[in-house]
């Protein structure tokens, strides 16, 4: 089974940090103490400890020991055959080196003691305090002390998930519904025809030439074009090209001033007047196929009432599918609302920046000004750290109880899993499987995904439901805190 406390999105989101293993020096497996090491452990809150170490001297000595024997019997060393240096020069030559190895070495196995001992999860390898003046402060016959400095895994005292009552929002598809499908169906068949008389409208497409101009009608990369299909009201380009180009007729000459946005790929023309001249060489305006039989033939049916029907039972999936991720979505924020939580806040920090980050991208790509997002992001951050919180209560919540529940990922949970991947994709199963199989972590992650959603299936399985019929709107986007 793979580190369930890994986290995995479809998307973008980014990563929960995984579960540290602490590496393991030569020979540390069968590390054993001469004396045990004292822990002195302070807890912090919010996963992090601060732990004050005590090495007796004895595991120093013999560690030592252990090692000068291993130098000895290979070191080469000046006026002496190899093997065959004293011990003192040895020491005089090697010694400082020997202590740092030594110390690492005591450091690790301690730590891995510690968390051994207090069955702890360490998120990373621990900060180290304490070693610095060592050399310079500690005697001989003084036994190894230093400070571990770390954060462990999100803990949960999780509230009851069982027998949750939660309340499903159930839409009945109707007739204007399906209207409303076949009608978006007819337009996606939608052929452009010239447009002879006429002025243009949004979803008309613009067929122009455009050149822009900067300081003194001096032209600049990607600011002309010929026959270029603009489609009005996709908002593809400069809003002063919509205003222009809106009740345009074919053969207008048009012109528009445009600030170059901060988002323009060449820096130097950032923030700079451009002025286009524009030629409106054609109108053509969207003719959607009529929905007879024809229609519904070409889409793959006998007859338009077999279209209507099929239409209606996808619309009618699809609706339960959303009013079932709805009714998870509660449950789940039900049993986050019962229990307690402790976050470590480096991770929070970690993952609030990169959904903060996630956020930014994606406004950039939807042409938002830069000074725009710059004047959100107080409200942006604080949107990315709700939603980094929210992430991994989820997260939290749904391994315990999948410890608990003694949840299993079977072969054939990922058998159906990549079965699922493909059909969405449209991908054959075997290249899904390669993809998943071409590294360790990917298919830890899918595993992980796997794991939670039976997770989730516990709490569903025992929830107390009840269907509520509710417009459609309500079941659109499932419901969060």
């Amino acid at each position: 089974m793979a580190d369930k406390d890994t986290a995995t999105s479809d998307a973008v989101a980014p990563e929960v940090e995984e579960e540290v293993s602490v590496p393991t020096l030569d020979g540390e497996e069968e590390f054993q103490f001469v004396e045990d090491p004292a822990f002195e452990i302070d807890y912090k809150g919010d996963c992090a400890y601060e732990v004050g170490v005590t090495v007796p001297v004895a595991n120093e000595t013999k560690q030592s020991e252990e090692l000068f024997d291993e130098l000895k019997s290979h070191a080469e060393v000046p006026g002496f055959r190899k093997g065959r240096a004293p011990k003192l020069i040895l020491e005089r030559r090697f010694g400082k080196a020997i202590r740092s190895d030594v110390e690492g070495r005591l450091v690790s196995a301690a730590f891995r003691k510690l968390i051994a001992d207090e069955k702890l999860r360490p998120l990373k390898i621990p900060d180290v305090d304490g070693l610095e003046d060592d050399d310079a402060e500690r005697g001989a016959d003084e036994p190894l002390k230093f400070t571990l400095k770390f954060e462990v895994m999100p803990r949960v005292e999780l509230g009851s998930y069982r027998g949750v009552a939660v309340e499903r929002p159930v839409v009945t598809v109707d007739k204007s519904d399906i209207d409303e499908a076949l009608e978006e169906s007819r337009m996606r068949n939608a052929v452009f025809e010239t447009l002879e008389k006429g002025k243009s409208k949004d979803g008309d497409q613009v067929v122009i030439d455009f050149r822009g101009t900067i300081d003194d009608d001096q032209e600049f990369q990607g600011g002309t074009a010929s026959d270029y299909p603009y489609i009005l009201g996709s908002q593809h380009f400069f809003p002063e090209f919509e205003e222009v180009l809106a009740g345009c007729k074919a053969g207008a000459e048009l012109s528009c001033e445009v600030t170059l946005p901060d988002t323009t790929p060449n820096e130097d023309l950032r923030g700079k007047k451009a002025t286009f001249a524009i030629t409106v060489k054609e109108l053509k305006r969207r003719k959607p196929p009529k929905l007879d039989n024809e229609f519904a033939k070409q889409a793959g049916f006998d007859d338009l009432k077999a279209l209507r029907a099929s239409v209606k039972e996808q619309l009618q999936s699809n609706s339960s599918g959303a009013s079932q991720q709805v009714a998870e979505a509660r449950a789940l924020q039900a049993v986050i609302d019962a229990s307690t939580f402790e976050i470590p806040q480096t991770m929070l920090t970690e993952i609030a920046e990169d959904q903060y980050q996630n956020e930014v991208r994606r406004l950039m790509s939807q042409r938002v000004p830069l000074n725009q997002i710059e004047g959100r992001e107080d409200e942006l951050r604080e949107q990315a750290k709700t939603g980094a919180l929210r992430e991994m209560q989820e997260l939290t919540v749904l391994n315990q109880i999948g410890d608990a529940e003694k949840v299993e990922v079977t072969e054939a949970d990922f058998e159906a899993e990549i079965a699922s991947v493909a059909e969405r994709a449209g991908t054959p199963a075997e290249a899904v499987t390669q993809y998943i199989q071409e590294e360790e972590s990917r298919r830890n992650s899918y595993e992980d995904r796997i794991f939670r959603a039976k997770s989730l299936a516990v709490i569903m399985d025992n929830a107390e439901v009840t269907d509520k019929e509710v417009a459609r709107d309500e079941v659109e986007e499932p419901e969060t805190k």
